[in-house]
């Protein structure tokens, strides 16, 4: 993962993303409706910058004593976005909607690029920092059958 500042977006690129709900299921950590997924941070040294700079990275200790980092990220469509676009073997670039999207969740991802959009809130003297998916890029991995036969107008997913 590398990532750098374009204004106040958070570029990602070479990413991984864990916990996708981009369906927006309902289940012990959700509510029905609101889609998420989280970016693994890959170090504590990018972590700490990514605080400094006052994203909600969250830690979880690990049983060999270091921890995990990772990033919530919400996905909210509206005006602002999210682009979202899928590439599936040497097809091009299919464009997600909001009922679309929720492929994420099922398909192989080889890569991910993304921007990451900040809202910074102040709510009864508490703030903080939502991420706010932006824009994504992804790669799905497919097998060598579904590249042979995949056709330009539909993605094999």
């Amino acid at each position: 993962m590398n990532y750098n500042y374009r204004g106040r977006i958070l570029e990602i690129n070479d990413a991984r993303i864990i916990f996708r709900n981009f369906r927006g299921a309902q289940d012990k950590y959700n509510r029905e409706g609101e889609r998420n997924f989280s970016v693994v941070i890959p170090n504590e040294e990018i972590a700490e910058a990514l605080k400094s700079d006052g994203w909600n990275i969250k830690d979880r200790p690990n049983e060999d004593g270091t921890k995990s980092y990772r990033l919530p990220v919400k996905v909210k469509f509206n005006g602002r976005g999210p682009a979202a676009y899928v590439v599936s073997g040497n097809n091009t670039p299919r464009r997600l909607d909001e009922e679309s999207i929720e492929i994420l969740d099922e398909i192989d991802i080889s890569s991910v690029d993304m921007d990451i959009r900040p809202y910074d809130w102040d709510v009864s003297g508490k703030t903080g920092r939502t991420a706010y998916l932006d824009a994504i890029h992804v790669i799905q991995n497919i097998d060598r059958f579904g590249a042979r036969y995949a056709k330009n107008e539909e993605a094999p997913f």
